[in-house]
């Protein structure tokens, strides 16, 4: 023996109280080289100040809840609880085996409202998880994440779903060019929605106080599934829609381009429905809807791709509802891999059986 001194420990709590382990820390003297060294416990870590069992519990209770709730519920600063996740999540990502992804998702989501922070966000489309979060949203982040990638890994990918921005698809085509590109259908409805959403704010700037008040309360109206409608905002909608006849003209082409996106299965079909579709968008003279044409056409290939096997981003919007409750939920993140790490352990690919110890 070299030494011994008194050391306590946090514990898990037994009967909702706070418990400590009092006990002799000891300090031996090695025989060979006779230096002094520390005794080694099963049950905690060198120069920790609680237990693994108590860390792996803190650890589990930030996955449903924030910081801040389990600092306050347990007694203790939320720096020293972000810290127990911070270490026992990247354990978690180190340990887990990834899986080949055959169809990635690319999406980007901010982190922050009113903030032009932006994250992107990486999915497989199949097994439904994130696979990674990129602090930018950039064409060079998806450079530097696809290079990082084993060569056996990139060929295993196969489909691309993502939004139509041009730099992701230059990225893609440059480093998977054997994949397949997806032009997402979510934000394909979307853009055709801004659209619709553009021709009412200008038909609003041009109205009298009595038009201005019909169309007042139809913005996610004339967005909205129609058989989502009340009866209420039904009846708003055709009022609106009888008003103005160029609104009534892009809402009808609205419906028949989510008809067609929706049901059909068969690409060569889907081609002919949507070359009819666009020479009928193009023949109203509105100028939003001609942009609209024009961004399809650009996208053309790309979002025929969907009608092949119908893959989509739809997957990835669902992850995205989930990370924005994970975002609330703290209110914000202020470090970009606390957020990260939030986001891998509740929503992607670590099994929640993972051995961490």
């Amino acid at each position: 023996m070299h030494e011994s001194e008194e050391r306590c420990i946090r514990h898990l709590d037994i009967w909702s109280k706070a418990t400590y382990v009092h006990f002799p820390a000891r300090r031996f003297d090695c025989k060979q080289c006779k230096k002094p060294f520390t005794e080694e416990l099963s049950w905690i870590e060198n120069k920790r100040r609680t237990s693994t069992e108590y860390e792996l519990n803190v650890y589990k209770q930030c996955q449903d809840t924030d910081v801040e709730a389990v600092a306050e519920r347990e007694g203790l600063h939320p720096e020293t609880v972000r810290s127990i996740f911070g270490r026992w999540a990247k354990r978690a990502e180190k340990k887990q085996k990834r899986a080949f992804v055959h169809c990635l998702g690319i999406d980007e989501i901010s982190l922050r409202k009113g903030h032009q922070h932006f994250a992107l966000v990486l999915t497989d489309l199949e097994r439904h998880y994130v696979i990674a979060v990129l602090s930018e949203r950039s064409q060079k982040a998806l450079e530097a994440w696809l290079d990082g990638l084993k060569e056996d890994e990139r060929k295993a990918i196969r489909l691309v779903a993502m939004d139509m921005w041009g730099p992701y698809r230059g990225v893609v085509k440059t480093k998977l060019s054997h994949a397949e590109i997806v032009a997402d259908r979510f934000h394909v409805l979307k853009q055709l929605n801004d659209a619709i959403a553009k021709i009412r704010r200008s038909l609003q700037a041009k109205s009298d106080k009595a038009s201005y008040e019909l169309l007042k309360g139809t913005r996610w109206i004339l967005v909205r599934n129609r058989a989502d409608l009340t009866l209420e905002e039904e009846t708003k909608l055709q009022i609106a829609l009888n008003a103005f006849p160029e609104l009534r003209t892009a809402y009808l082409l609205k419906e028949k381009f989510a008809l067609i996106a929706n049901t059909i299965q068969n690409r060569p079909r889907a081609e002919r429905f949507l070359g009819a579709w666009v020479c009928e968008a193009q023949s109203t003279g509105l100028s939003q809807l001609v942009k609209f044409t024009q961004t399809l056409q650009n996208w053309w290939n790309e979002f025929l791709n969907y009608f092949n096997e119908g893959f989509s981003s739809g997957v990835v919007e669902g992850l995205n509802n989930a990370i924005r409750g994970i975002i609330r939920r703290a209110y914000g993140y202020l470090l970009f891999e606390n957020f990260r790490l939030q986001v891998i352990v509740q929503i992607g690919y670590i099994p929640a059986n993972l051995p961490l110890i």
